[in-house]
């Protein structure tokens, strides 16, 4: 319990160091020259993912300023242990890189395939930091739920706060 609660006070949002929604420099969905059809939407990683079984859903969040794209995610296991994070996440084709921003060090080399993303079996040591006792980032799929940045607003921390805000 108490390493849940020292990761809430360390877990960064999603948008530290980019510019707020209202920036004039940062793309706006809905503008002028934007695309609204589905095939941008899934070119894009801006958005909320949900996976797994029961009562809380494991969330991802990701929301893309510009060039950059930070990311949030909780997973939850059992007895309500849970993993959580953020940090940067870069995508190359079907790859996604998601590096945690945290005291250890935890970059994920996860899959995005037709609007899934699967983080893999085996993760970096580092990983397991952001981990309670019951808990396992390893194998979780998140599949996406929703593609603009109101949608990954909607994701919540283990203590109900915004993954992505």
């Amino acid at each position: 319990m108490k390493k849940a609660l020292v990761l809430l006070l360390l877990l960064p949002g999603c948008d530290r160091g980019v510019p707020p929604a209202g920036d004039a420099a940062a793309p706006q969905r809905g503008a002028a020259g934007a695309d609204p059809s589905p095939a941008a939407a899934d070119a894009r990683l801006t958005g909320l993912y949900e996976g797994g079984a029961g009562a809380q859903k494991n969330q991802l969040c990701i929301v893309e300023k510009g060039t950059e794209a930070r990311f949030g995610l909780v997973v939850w296991g059992a007895n309500l242990h849970s993993c959580s994070g953020a940090g940067d996440a870069v995508r190359d084709g079907e790859r996604l890189s998601l590096r945690m921003t945290g005291d250890e060090s935890c970059t994920i080399e996860a899959s995005l395939n037709s609007g899934t993303v699967t983080l893999p079996g085996n993760l970096p040591a580092g990983c397991a930091y952001y981990c309670g006792a019951r808990a396992t980032l390893a194998g979780a799929t998140f599949t996406r739920a929703g593609t603009t940045e109101a949608d990954a607003r909607k994701a919540t921390d283990i203590a109900g706060d915004p993954l992505c805000e």
